[in-house]
């Protein structure tokens, strides 16, 4: 005859928390979601468990359950942080190229410009950057300083950089257009500012007024 207590262990029943917690880690853990709410249905069912007096069972199912979910997260965690950082590195090793390429006469790498703009001449680009070394001197370094992005589809990113020269350090802006379906993204140069000996420089140039435009009221 079996005792009381090999009855009861006999009549007890994994708890169905215990079970969804499981089934939702095993299945459909890869989603954050999922792991957190498979990680909730286990502490509900570890808490039932205690409660029951030994009449519902599963705690080891449930425990499995966090187990599972929490690695998933921590894993999917570190995922997506070397991916950010991975994509930060890229945008900041673009951005700086680019910039080093408007501020040097002869660059060792031309920037990409925005195709949907109006990209600057040889001679423009030239220019500008002679202008900046007439003024401070051959760039030595370029350092992004602040970076931002506006948009969802094509996201504009700008850039604030800091330029140190021979004979003094020149700050200024860039904008970059982003190629759509690149991960990490493939920056487009869209514009450059800078200020240096108190002029600002631009490329390219501001848009000149449409001959036979009316101007603008004074203020």
């Amino acid at each position: 005859m079996a005792s009381p207590a090999t009855s009861r262990a006999g009549a007890m029943r994994p708890d169905p928390f215990a079970l969804a917690s499981l089934l939702a880690a095993i299945v459909l853990g890869w989603c954050p979601l999922a792991a957190l709410a498979a990680i909730v249905l286990a502490c509900v069912a570890l808490h039932r468990i205690r409660q029951s007096a030994g009449t519902r069972g599963g705690k080891g199912l449930a425990i499995a359950a966090l187990v599972i979910s929490t690695v998933i997260l921590l894993g999917e965690g570190w995922v997506l942080g070397e991916l950010q950082s991975e994509v930060q590195d890229s945008m900041t090793a673009q951005a700086t190229a680019a910039v080093e390429g408007c501020l040097t006469p002869v660059p060792e790498v031309v920037p990409e410009w925005d195709a949907h703009g109006t990209a600057p001449t040889d001679a423009e680009r030239t220019a500008f950057a002679r202008a900046i070394v007439r003024q401070a001197g051959a760039v030595s370094q370029v350092s992004i300083t602040r970076r931002s992005a506006e948009g969802l589809a094509e996201p504009t990113v700008s850039t604030a950089f800091i330029a140190t020269c021979e004979r003094g350090t020149v700050f200024g802006n860039a904008t970059f257009a982003t190629v759509p379906g690149t991960l990490p993204p493939n920056l487009q140069l869209r514009s450059i500012e800078v200020e240096v000996a108190g002029t600002r420089l631009r490329m390219p140039a501001a848009t000149a007024p449409t001959p036979g435009a009316t101007p603008p009221p004074a203020p």
